[in-house]
Formats: structure tokens, C-alpha cells, sequence
């Protein structure tokens, strides 16, 4: 594997290293030396001159020599290096120097350095005793970052701070823009934190990695910086996929180098069971193109991974299962907190005078658990601000019920501007820019009392603030700036009935059987919630869903999960047709998941079943255990009310008899034909879920269950015969793997970090 750097074709680059505070400077530089001088490097002391620097010590390659490096920062984009600027540091060196801690002295700014002013500051260090005096300014920090993809690895900030063409190769900086798109300008604030470096470790071990984490910690931003990783280090084609059902139009059983980046891998809301069947039908091929060199990034909020690793059961990804391929993006530390808090501060828009207010209060808001990237950015924002005016307390609140502020703030803007929020979430955040005036804009317009044309003037007023631009296959969509302003809104409209209506009116049916849930109905995190007054005008939506395989599963999972008995009943005494409609369940799912038997069974249990459909339902369940070894639903008992008891008897003793024949000769012909480099759990995975889902029959019979454990043990034996045949796997390098882990520095400075944030 080459590790060779791509070549940059542009050559006066900018990285903007003033705008990074002295905090972040100084781990650029510790990270720079630890990569151009291959020497671990950490953070000794402060420099006693005001705070403007830190000092380093780097061990020497002869005896106990120590090499110092001092950072001086300047938050000036045009400041060049003086002679005077060394002068307050001189001191220092000579006591250095006395402790035997300055052979080598490396003095780095992030201030341009002239060639005589450098000269005349190394002819100082010399006199002082320094043997070998450096002094490098930004300039050779650029050049560093240019020639390095290991650093950029550890500083993915600097993807933002300059022209991507001045870092990467014209290929990869055209679709490295395509996959940060509206990402890039968080890169300048972007903290590498300890989820960032055991992403790079997970991904560099297995090539698979789920971040998890709450609403606005950062998980689509350190995504998108992996594949911003894959991209500039190996050449990687990446491919951004909105979830399982977009990865099938990438996926190429003989490709290899490829990296998929699933956001929002099991739903962007809430879960989306059609993605569980997806992913139950794909995990497989997951780990055949894992074995083929191919990555996989995938996103989730953590209370939808929660429950779609419930329903994978055992046709989750091993890694997945056992979490080791799991990262928290929320753990954060309380110093990379501060240093996210100070970045969006210092980047934001908020006066200098706002920042005086707050300064003394930031070192305790960072230690807040709470404060996450997203509020981090909003205190950046004047726009999100205005509500805070009693210090601390009106912060405090701010990170402790963002959701709130949100909402007030939305409720302070013009009409015209939430109308604009509002149609941006009923076109979910792909509202096209050229063809704003649709019906639901007019709907819109209509219901806030505006014009189609003030909405169109709204949105460019909310770029970059709560909206952005973004293109997808040449197109451009207008977008919320972040994915809780859509849980903002959708709590708004929840809230006043006369905009569930315009909801229910006016959003597309796939979006409402998604996204609606009915008042009294089990709850479901950040869904739309429909009151019980509004129930006649949903019933009259859900009588509107064509008769089609994909809008019918997810009718019935409405029906299932969603709808309250109330709105269920209705619905099939004015469409009792619904009840012999099919839907598109996965090949790959349990039949006992099956919306459409559960809706049966739901029907059945309130007297709503016909007796054709019941019997043709008990049939289908019948032929999964007969033909699939599917009896994933013999522990259901609202599946199996629907078996009369000559009906149930007879389905059991064709189950026992089964053991003695098919199942044997089951297990003999995967013995024989399975495919040793394959998966062989998942090739014995019907055989195998059937028998431990016979358990249940075999609980008061002994001999049922000596038979079990017979053939418990044959598939064991079998599934170790084909193992042997596995032939030797190829060490497959991985692009991450040349990306070391982050130097750890240890601190004792008693310096704040906010102490120049206002400057």
C-alpha cells in the first residue's frame, strides 16, 4: 500500500490559522511535531508572558536532552513575525538552557516569518546557548499540513480552513465537496475528539463503524470527515447513501475500495421498519464486501439503534451486536467541550461586547454535560440569543432546554419566516430552490396568512442561521441547518391544532405514515402527534393510500404501532377492502415482522378479521414453518389467537415430525454444499433459529428436548466441518491504518481557554 500523499495543484494557500485560537493552535503544533519530527509530544507548562503560549517538550535523540518548542499564537490574518516578539521569551530560554532543556529550541507561530527576521531571532537563541535554534512560522506550518494526510487525519479542521484543492488532488477535491456539501464551514470549528480517534481505531480494525449519539452532538459532521479521510489517503470512491434502500443503487458485489456512508442508517426521526427489512436482507452482504476491502459508515440517533438492534435480532452484524464497532459520538470531555464552546464563540457572529457579558460564565457552562455542538453553534448566532438576558441563568436554561429556545426563537421570527421553516418541513428538508410555489406552499401561505412570494424572500434571510443549500444530484434543496430544527417544528405543529390539519392536509402520505403517531397511541420520540380532534381528517388521509406493495407496508405499520384502536376500527369499517391488500415485506424478515400478519392478527384480536383472510393468514404462517423453518411467531400469542385449536394441534405435530426428518437433512446438505468462505452463521441460520424456537413446544417434553440438543449439536459439528475448509483470508490494509492516534497531552496550565475569546 502507497503512502504517498496526493499532490495539491494550488499554491498560495491560506489555512486561516489565525481564527483557531491559542488553544487549538497549540495542539496543531503538537500534532505537527509529533508527525514531521516523529517524537511524542506533550504539553509541559505555561510560558509565563501574559498566556499568550504554551511550551513543549520534546526528548532528544542522545541522553537525557530535552527539545523545547514554543507556540506563539496571533489572532491576526495580515501579523508578521517581529524581532520584539521574542524578546519577553528570552528569559525563559536561558533558564531552559541552564537545565539542560533547550539544545534544541523550536519556536513556532502562526504569524508570517520573514527570512532576516528569523535569522536574527536563531542568532539570539545561539547566544543563549541554544546548539540548534528553529523558527518557523505559518508558511511551514501550511506546507506541513500540505505534505501530510496523516495530519490532516489528526486536524481534520483544516479541510475548512482552506481551498480543498490546495490539499487533495482536483478528483478527490471535487467529491470531497460533494460529500461535505453544506458540512465545510463547520470544519473550521470541528474539535477532533476521543469518538474521532476510536473512529479512526474501528474503522482501521474492522472497516465498519456506527456513530451513535443524540440530536446536535456532531455524528454527521464526523462522518463526513472519515470519508473526507478515505478519500484524500487512499483514493476510496465514497458513496453517501440515505439509507439502506439508497445503498442497494451503489452496491457492486465485485468492487472493491469503496466507502459507503449510510446517515441515518435505521431512520432520521424515528425507526423505519422498512429499513430493518433492508438491513436484515443486506447485513450479509455487509460482511462480504467488508472481506472484499470495502468500509462502512454508518449514523444513528441512539434510541433508534436501540430498538432497530432489538428487531435484527441475530441478523445483526456481529460487530454491531457486541458493540465493538459502536461509537458514542457523546462522550465528550470536559476540555473538548471547552474547546467546541470557544471555536463557535470565536467563529460566530455575537459582538464583542455580548462575549465580555458571558466570558466570565463559559468555563461552567462547559463543564454542563448538555452543552453539545449544535447549542455550542447557536450561542455563536445572535439570532438564537435574544432570550438571554439574566447571566447565568438564561444560559444555563439555553443548554439545558434547547428545544424551548428553539421553538421561541422560531416563534419570534416573521410569519413568512416560520411559514418558510415550515414548508422546508413538509418537503423533510428537500424543498427545491427553483420550485418553491407548489401546492403546499400555497397551503402554507394560505394557513399563516402570507404570500408565496414573501415565503420565497424568507429563505435566502434564513441561510446559514436555520437553513442551508444543498445539491443532490445536481439539484439544490433547500435544508434545515441542522436535523432538530425539523424536531422544532414537527413539536410546533403538534401543538396547535390548526397546523396538524395543515400537517395532515398537506404533507405527502409516505411522510405522514412515517411521521404522524395518534394522541393515546404508544409514545414515539419526536413524532408528529395527531389529537384526538384531528382523528376524522387523518382517517380520511389514510383512505387515500393506493393500493401499491411499499404504501401498504408502511399502512400497516401505521395501523400496527401508530393508531389508536379508535382510529383502526374506523378506518376498516369505511375500507374493509385494507384487510386483502399485500404488502412488500423483506424475503430476509421473520414472518412473525410482517406488518401484514400483525395487522391481521390486530384485526382478528377487535373482531374485524374475515374468515378467508384469517384462514389464507394462518396458511402463509404454515408454509414459513414448513418450507422457510421460519416459527419466529410461536412466541407471539396474538399471531397464534388466530389458529383455531384443531388448526393449532395439527401445526404442531407436523413441527416434531419435522425433526426427525427434514431438519437432519437440512444440516447433512449445508455440511456438504455450504460455502466455507462465506458466513457460515448466517448459512445455518434458519436451521438454527428454528431449533432453538422449538424450545417453546419442548418445554414439558423430554424427549422433544433431547431430540433438540441432538440436533443442537449436530449443526454445531457441521458448521465446524465447513469452517475447515476455509481457505486462508487475505491481510487487506486498510487506508486507516497509516493514521497514527492523536498525541495526548498533559496539562497543567491554569490558563482559560476562553481568555481571548472576545479579542
Amino acid at each position: 500500500m502507497s503512502n504517498s500523499s496526493p499532490v495539491a495543484h494550488a499554491y498560495n494557500i491560506d489555512f486561516a490559522l489565525h481564527t483557531l485560537g491559542w488553544k487549538a493552535f497549540q495542539d496543531l503544533c503538537s500534532q505537527i511535531c509529533a508527525e514531521t519530527l516523529g517524537r511524542i509530544v506533550s504539553i509541559y507548562r505555561e510560558a509565563q508572558d501574559g498566556g499568550q503560549d504554551a511550551v513543549f517538550l520534546l526528548p532528544a535523540d542522545k541522553g537525557v536532552q530535552e527539545a523545547t518548542i514554543q507556540c506563539k499564537f496571533c489572532g491576526k490574518s495580515d501579523q508578521r513575525l517581529k524581532l520584539s516578539d521574542i524578546t519577553a521569551e528570552l528569559s525563559n530560554v536561558k533558564e531552559l538552557v541552564g537545565q539542560g532543556r533547550a539544545h534544541t529550541y523550536y519556536f513556532l507561530t502562526s504569524m508570517g516569518v520573514d527570512a532576516p527576521i528569523a535569522a536574527q531571532i536563531r542568532d539570539q537563541l545561539r547566544e543563549l546557548g541554544v546548539h540548534e535554534p528553529h523558527v518557523e512560522g505559518r508558511e511551514w506550518i501550511t506546507a506541513q499540513i500540505k505534505n501530510s494526510y496523516r495530519l490532516r487525519a489528526l486536524v481534520p479542521r483544516v479541510y475548512g480552513l482552506g481551498d480543498l484543492s490546495s490539499i487533495v488532488d482536483e478528483r478527490s477535491a471535487a467529491q470531497t465537496r460533494a460529500l461535505l456539501d453544506h458540512l465545510l464551514p463547520g470544519l473550521r470549528v470541528y474539535v477532533p475528539t476521543s469518538a474521532h480517534r476510536t473512529a479512526v481505531r474501528i474503522l482501521a480494525d474492522h472497516k465498519l463503524v456506527l456513530l451513535i449519539g443524540q440530536p446536535a452532538i456532531g455524528k454527521s459532521m464526523l462522518a463526513a470527515i472519515l470519508a473526507t479521510m478515505a478519500i484524500d489517503t487512499e483514493g476510496l470512491e465514497c458513496f453517501k447513501c440515505e439509507g439502506p434502500l439508497n445503498l442497494r443503487q451503489h452496491w457492486n458485489p465485485h468492487e472493491s475500495k469503496r466507502l459507503f456512508w449510510i446517515d441515518d442508517a435505521f431512520g432520521p426521526n424515528q425507526l423505519r421498519y422498512d429499513y430493518i427489512d433492508a438491513w436484515i436482507e443486506f447485513m450479509p452482504k455487509v460482511k462480504a464486501a467488508i472481506e472484499k476491502g470495502n468500509h462502512f459508515i454508518l449514523t444513528s440517533r441512539t434510541h433508534i439503534w436501540n430498538e432497530a438492534s432489538l428487531k435484527l435480532g441475530t441478523r445483526n452484524h456481529p460487530l454491531l451486536e457486541t458493540k465493538n464497532a459502536v461509537v458514542n459520538v457523546g462522550n465528550l470531555a470536559p476540555e473538548e467541550r471547552q474547546q467546541i464552546l470557544y471555536n463557535h464563540l470565536k467563529e460566530g457572529k455575537q459582538s464583542k461586547q455580548w462575549k465580555q457579558c458571558i466570558k466570565p460564565h463559559l468555563s461552567d457552562l462547559s463543564d454542563n454535560l448538555k452543552l453539545l455542538p449544535e447549542i455550542a453553534r447557536r450561542l455563536g448566532e445572535p439570532m438564537f440569543t435574544k432570550g438571554i438576558k439574566q447571566l447565568p441563568d438564561d444560559l444555563i436554561r439555553f443548554v439545558h432546554k434547547p428545544q424551548e429556545y428553539l421553538k421561541n426563537t422560531i416563534f419570534e421570527l416573521a410569519l413568512p419566516q416560520q411559514a418558510a421553516m415550515t414548508l422546508v418541513f413538509l418537503a423533510r428538508s428537500r424543498l427545491p430552490v427553483y420550485d418553491i410555489a407548489s401546492e403546499d406552499c400555497k397551503l402554507v401561505a394560505d394557513r399563516y396568512g402570507t404570500t408565496v412570494a414573501a415565503i420565497t424572500q424568507s429563505l435566502p434571510q434564513l441561510d446559514q442561521s436555520f437553513v442551508i443549500k444543498r445539491e443532490e444530484n445536481g439539484q439544490l434543496f433547500w435544508a434545515f441547518f441542522h436535523p432538530t430544527f425539523a424536531d422544532a417544528i414537527s413539536s410546533i405543529l403538534s401543538a396547535r391544532p390548526d397546523l396538524v390539519d395543515l400537517y395532515l392536509g398537506g404533507a405527502k402520505i409516505e411522510t405522514l405514515l412515517a411521521e404522524a403517531l395518534c394522541e393515546g397511541a404508544a409514545t414515539v420520540k419526536d413524532a408528529v402527534v395527531v389529537p384526538e380532534s384531528s382523528f376524522d381528517t387523518l382517517v380520511t388521509r389514510l383512505q387515500e393510500v393506493p393500493d401499491e406493495g411499499h404504501l401498504n407496508e408502511q399502512l400497516f405499520l401505521f395501523l400496527n404501532r401508530r393508531a389508536t384502536n379508535e382510529v383502526f376500527h374506523e378506518l376498516l369499517i369505511l375500507k374493509p377492502d385494507l384487510l386483502t391488500r399485500e404488502g412488500s415485506p423483506s424475503p430476509w424478515s421473520a414472518i412473525a415482522n410482517h406488518a401484514e400478519i400483525l395487522f391481521h392478527a390486530k384485526a382478528y384480536s377487535m373482531g374485524l378479521l374475515d374468515e378467508d383472510v384469517r384462514y389464507s393468514t394462518c396458511d402463509m404462517l404454515t408454509d414459513a414453518a414448513t418450507y422457510h423453518l421460519d416459527v419466529s411467531f410461536l412466541w407471539e400469542e396474538n399471531i397464534l389467537a388466530m389458529f383455531k385449536p384443531h388448526e393449532l394441534m395439527r401445526f404442531t405435530v407436523r413441527l416434531v415430525a419435522m425433526l426427525e426428518d427434514k431438519i437432519p437433512d437440512k444440516i447433512k446438505d449445508l455440511k456438504c454444499n455450504g460455502d466455507a468462505d462465506s458466513d457460515i452463521d448466517d448459512q445455518f441460520s434458519s436451521v438454527d433459529s428454528f431449533v432453538r424456537k422449538m424450545q417453546y413446544i419442548a418445554e414439558q417434553d423430554e424427549r422433544i428436548a433431547d431430540r433438540l440438543g441432538d440436533l443442537e449439536n449436530a449443526i454445531e459439528v457441521a458448521k465446524a466441518e465447513v469452517k475447515a475448509r476455509k481457505s486462508e483470508d487475505e491481510n487487506d490494509g486498510s487506508f486507516f491504518t497509516n493514521v497514527p492516534s492523536a498525541t495526548l497531552a498533559k496539562e497543567t496550565a491554569t490558563r482559560s481557554i476562553f481568555s481571548d475569546v472576545d479579542e
